[in-house]
């Protein structure tokens, strides 16, 4: 008997049809990788549109959809009981087109739906925010219920079904999974384009009229009035959702609160803040979202020692239990993260770096720890332990892995470590891998300032007369520039006739030179002044790092057979990063490290008359011109394409910049900042260094240390944060 009933229920299991359930309006862009997410998952997909303009009906049939006409009517659960009607599975999943079924979860669906004896299933929104890169917000969401006729959306907007399945069995259970949705749908250009927050502010405002004594209404007006930063507006809204409801049972209350707490952070009412934390933990004790927010709260407060206490007690607790509403990182990598800051400013660096270690290792792509301990280490005197860290500390066992740390020393300006680790890298016999890292050590050295040895690798580069031996004879003559304009005050008048002397013979060469590798206007421009060039930018804002080398640079022998297409190209292909403003700034960088201020002041002052020819250049042409100027050819070019006129005169106006990128003002400026910010760091490291008068064996600090190293830690640069 017991095995029939057993093969009954197999049979029943196997039964189990699941309906995907749609609503579309104009989707095109989104809606393919939607349907491919749940390809193999489900048993039908009906899709009801309401109205799409675009080919959002063409591809959901494509796809094998049921497609049902709508006319939209301001009720998005009036949309999606059209389509429940529809739906003949035992099962319905409904998803939006600006979301995604997690791989995982394609492969589980079925089993979940099989053995639940559940009338609902929450999955776990991942929710993307700006740029997407920012991390996700993550919600348990009931999308996967049962299918009944009395099963029907409920809610003008942020529809329900909850309720209804509730009304029909009220002993209904309920399970959270570890399956994930994706959602792209409030990234910035998704939202902007779609005009989503009004759209939902419109629908909730009609709703709140509609329904005045229903609390979920005032809740998502408040939270789309917090998205757009409207503090005052969000705290009044949820304050009337919170006097409608029992906290003991509402399922949003949670979040209600914590929604709360972040108005009266954004409103700087820090008090109020913290009192309305510690109420709602008293509620939600095992919420770490409420615990992490106290921290931030007493921070404020100038209670430093709470706030140390309760992100500890945030990470003992980890992430809170699925039921909650929560933010990616809450109780791991984000709380490690701010105890790390935290620590910073109560000078407990030791503390700090070891905080960024744990953030790190519980997320291993994230870059911001990173950057904040290769700063710590290197304006705390201790840069050479660098690569002893990150041996003992990080798994640093993948070619992506390296290219990523050594990205990271460049752009914190610890090139000492980051020239170790080069060193330690497998030997690479010879041929363009071997010269390509000897380039990437010399540029080490140029942005330490230390000519001699970036002398020393260029010109064995130049010797090969390989692939970047040109790159290499450019290199050199401008830190001849360099390095003469530094001796102009110590030299005689007999060491700088001949230094002139040299210097115009090699002149000459580099004019012979020209005719057969073409103009080096950047060069030029060092040696001569103001001298006009041409040519196409080949640097962009994006690219204004080394970071695009590591990756080539940390290849051995093995990466060149593997990419051999990659890697034999042209030369032009290899040199861009080192032109234009980003050779600039690279000299500037190197002047600031070294201590070099007459050269520094002559490099920024030129850099700041380059700006403003520049800006007169913008000023006197269009910026289409200008764009047509970046790309534009030669004129004969421009006279086969029946242009000469109009674009003779763009490139006469760019041939007064003095080198390819010129008008790239946005890169210049961040250019000279970053030298400005590099000499500060240079001088207020001179301050923290021992003084002369200390005895021999003791070391003996300037009375301002402490606050001399804060500084530093706190100057402008690199983050590792986007947008």
């Amino acid at each position: 008997m017991q095995g029939e009933r057993r093969n009954q229920t197999q049979q029943h299991q196997k039964a189990q049809r699941i309906s995907l359930c749609m609503i579309v309006k104009d989707e095109e862009e989104l809606l393919p990788r939607c349907l491919e997410s749940v390809r193999g998952a489900v048993d039908e997909i009906i899709v009801v549109d309401t109205g799409s303009s675009d080919r959002s009906v063409a591809i959901a049939r494509k796809h094998g959809a049921m497609v049902v006409e709508f006319a939209w009517c301001d009720d998005f659960a009036a949309a999606r009981n059209a389509g429940l009607e529809l739906a003949t599975g035992d099962w319905i999943l409904f998803l939006d087109a600006d979301e995604a079924l997690d791989t995982a979860a394609r492969e589980q669906i079925r089993s979940w739906t099989a053995v639940s004896g559940c009338d609902g299933l929450f999955l776990n929104i991942h929710n993307y925010t700006g740029s997407g890169q920012q991390g996700a917000t993550v919600n348990p969401v009931l999308r996967l219920f049962r299918n009944a006729p009395e099963h029907r959306f409920t809610g003008r907007i942020h529809e329900q079904i909850a309720a209804a399945i509730c009304e029909r069995n009220p002993e209904a259970a309920f399970h959270v999974t570890d399956m994930v949705i994706h959602h792209y749908g409030y990234q910035t250009v998704i939202v902007e384009r779609k005009d989503k927050v009004n759209r939902n502010v419109r629908l909730l405002q009609q709703a709140v009229m509609e329904e005045p004594n229903q609390p979920f209404h005032h809740y998502n007006l408040g939270v789309e009035y917090l998205r757009t930063g409207q503090a005052e507006q969000a705290l009044e809204s949820f304050g009337k959702a919170r006097e409608m409801i029992d906290p003991a049972v509402t399922s949003y209350a949670h979040l209600l609160f914590k929604y709360e707490v972040r108005c009266l952070e954004h409103l700087h009412r820090w008090p109020e803040a913290m009192e309305r934390v510690d109420e709602a933990l008293q509620l939600f004790p095992e919420y770490t979202d409420l615990m992490h927010h106290r921290a931030i709260c007493a921070d404020a407060l100038g209670d430093t020692d709470t706030a140390e206490l309760s992100l500890r007690e945030a990470v003992r607790q980890g992430p809170p239990p699925a039921i909650f509403h929560t933010e990616e990182g809450m109780g791991t990598y984000q709380t490690w993260y701010t105890l790390g800051r935290l620590l910073e400013g109560k000078a407990d660096l030791e503390g700090a770096v070891d905080a960024y270690v744990e953030a790190v290792r519980a997320k291993a792509s994230l870059l911001p720890p990173l950057y904040r301990i290769f700063r710590i280490m290197r304006v705390s005197g201790q840069e050479e332990q660098i690569p002893a860290l990150i041996a003992s500390r990080f798994a640093m066992n993948s070619e992506e892995a390296l290219t990523k740390v050594l990205g990271i020393l460049e752009q914190s300006g610890c090139y000492a470590a980051a020239l170790e680790l080069l060193g330690e890298m497998p030997h690479v016999s010879s041929g363009e891998p071997r010269e390509r890292r000897s380039v990437a050590e010399a540029f080490l050295h140029v942005q330490r300032g230390d000519w001699r040895k970036a002398r020393l690798k260029l010109e064995t580069v130049k010797r090969k007369k390989g692939l970047f031996a040109s790159l290499a004879s450019r290199w050199l003559e401008r830190l001849q520039w360099i390095e003469g304009e530094g001796n102009d005050g110590r030299e005689d008048k007999e060491g700088k006739r001949d230094r002139k002397e040299r210097q115009g013979r090699e002149g000459q060469e580099h004019k012979k030179g020209q005719q057969n590798e073409g103009q080096d206007s950047f060069t030029l421009w060092l040696r001569q002044g103001s001298q006009a060039g041409g040519g196409k930018d080949v640097l962009t804002e994006e690219e204004s790092g080394l970071s695009g080398w590591w990756k080539s640079a940390a290849k051995g022998n093995e990466g060149l057979e593997e990419n051999a297409g990659e890697h034999t190209t042209s030369e032009k292909e290899h040199t861009g990063l080192y032109e234009g403003w980003q050779a600039f700034g690279l000299l500037l960088e190197g002047c600031a490290r070294s201590g070099r201020r007459q050269e520094l002041h002559e490099l920024i002052q030129r850099g700041q008359q380059v700006l403003n020819e520049a800006d007169s250049t913008m000023i006197t042409g269009s910026g289409e011109s200008l764009a047509k100027e970046r790309d534009a050819g030669t004129e004969e070019e421009c006279r086969g394409n029946g242009e000469v006129d109009e674009k003779a005169d763009v490139k006469n106006a760019g041939a007064r910049l003095p080198f390819p990128g010129a008008s790239d003002t946005l890169l210049g400026t961040n250019c000279i900042v970053k030298g400005l910010i590099s000499a500060a760091d240079y001088h207020l490291a001179q301050l923290m260094s021992d003084t002369p008068q200390a005895g021999a064996g003791k070391r003996q600090r300037h009375p301002y240390w402490p606050v001399v190293q804060h500084i530093r830690l706190e100057l402008p640069g690199a983050d590792g944060f986007e947008g």
